[in-house]
């Protein structure tokens, strides 16, 4: 009996099983994916080197299994091919969105240094709620004192925040904030916090409150990884354009893990 060649081995498994490897291949990827969150160095390339055989591969398999005429275990297997690649993909955006940073260990609060809490309208969480929590109809601000002109709130989650601010006079122009981590003056979420964060105004002749409950987010960090950022509050002149900070107040935040 003739001995088949390795090559002509492999082509024969290649045209009989090829369309199911790559529904090993996902299986195996999300084994190592999973561990590689668990021991990233270690597990991290050889996610790398399976997925990058496993492209390579893919094509080459539909190639050969056109040319011996499979048509049906091609179509299974782009098919297959597709969604994997779909749902790998979408996996590791999510994976990458949400994974955990280090920037609050990384800029621990200086010792001594004086900050203020965001307040809390909601008791959704009981530790928080028993030291920050505020009725927004008690809120006082005291004209004289202009560490009251501006009030962080917490949202809805954890590097999610609303703000208030009070004023006095000032022509009709935009509001918004600028935020900055105090130990290297890091600019946070930078243009889309100035964006979230800017209200039309009108001019106001008294002092009044210019901005209520204005939604912005602060993207550094992690939940309960709290470290201190300055938060300016700048004011744009609608008629000739310059810009001049209000105030700044330097308060305890974490990121939202989107």
């Amino acid at each position: 009996m003739e001995r088949k060649s390795f090559f002509t081995t492999l082509k024969d498994v290649i045209i009989k099983f090829w369309y199911v490897f790559p529904l090993l291949a996902v299986v195996l990827l999300f084994i190592l994916i999973l561990l590689t969150a668990t021991y990233p160095s270690l597990f991290e390339n050889i996610v790398f080197c399976i997925l990058l055989f496993t492209l390579i591969m893919l094509p080459v398999s539909w190639c050969v299994l056109l040319a011996n005429k499979k048509w049906w275990r091609c179509i299974i297997s782009v098919v297959v091919s597709i969604v994997f690649v779909g749902v790998l993909g979408f996996y590791l955006i999510f994976a990458a969105m949400s994974a955990p940073t280090t920037f609050g260990k990384d800029h621990p609060i200086p010792e001594g240094l004086a900050y203020n809490l965001p307040l809390q309208r909601y008791h959704w969480d009981d530790s928080l709620a028993a030291s920050v929590y505020v009725d927004p109809d008690s809120v006082v601000v005291d004209t004289l004192n202009a560490d009251s002109y501006l009030q962080i709130w917490n949202g809805s989650q954890g590097g999610i925040y609303n703000y208030d601010f009070y004023y006095g006079p000032l022509p009709a122009g935009e509001i918004y904030l600028k935020c900055f981590e105090v130990t290297e003056d890091i600019p946070l979420s930078d243009y889309r916090l100035k964006k979230a964060s800017k209200v039309k105004i009108n001019g106001t002749s008294t002092f009044s409150k210019l901005v209520d409950k204005q939604r912005f987010t602060i993207y550094e960090g992690d939940w309960f990884d709290y470290y201190a950022a300055r938060i300016e509050v700048w004011f744009k002149d609608a008629k000739t354009g310059d810009e001049k900070k209000l105030l700044e107040k330097v308060y305890r935040v974490e990121g939202w893990m989107r």
